[in-house]
């Protein structure tokens, strides 16, 4: 038979086991939670990275078309809007209107394929001084965001759509 000693002593030592169990649990969880949050920052991170080369692709359309800096204007564009091209420029030679154009569509499909839901505004920059011919686009990139991503961006002429994130640069010479 088993003394009062024995069971409190078998008492305690299952108590010590339930007690370091919970605090391996814990860190456990910690360890999970720090885990998916690491992933969530470095998928943002990526969204973001991809949005300025995005806008970056932009600028160097914008350059390469011979007088793209005098039809800025051509170049304005708000969200949920595709310009469609009228020829293929990789096949013919365009016109200014045409290539900006072809650049605008050709971009804003590969802003739809880089980013979730993605989609871009492309608009006047705070910065142009009025009354002068614009040699500054502000251009929002917006991709589809996850529960905690998305935040309050608004400048002069654009605001990032709700439930989305957004990446904010300009185009200039």
């Amino acid at each position: 038979m088993l003394s009062l000693r024995n069971r409190t002593t078998r008492g305690a030592a299952l108590l010590e086991a339930l007690v370091a169990l919970t605090v391996l649990g814990g860190a456990l969880l910690t360890l999970v939670y720090m885990q998916l949050r690491t992933q969530a920052d470095s998928e943002s991170a990526l969204r973001r990275a991809q949005a300025l080369h995005l806008i970056d692709d932009l600028a160097e359309r914008v350059r390469a078309n011979p007088r793209g800096f005098n039809e800025l204007a051509g170049y304005r564009m708000a969200w949920r809007t595709t310009p469609a091209a009228d020829v293929d420029c990789e096949a013919q030679t365009c016109a200014t209107d045409q290539l900006v154009r072809w650049d605008l569509a050709q971009w804003k499909s590969e802003v739809a394929r880089a980013l979730p839901d993605g989609d871009a505004t492309v608009f006047d920059s705070p910065e142009a001084q009025a009354g002068t011919q614009p040699r500054l686009l502000g251009v929002m990139v917006a991709w589809r965001a996850r529960n905690d991503d998305d935040f309050e961006l608004a400048v002069p002429g654009a605001s990032c759509p709700a439930g989305h994130a957004c990446q904010f640069g300009h185009v200039h010479p």
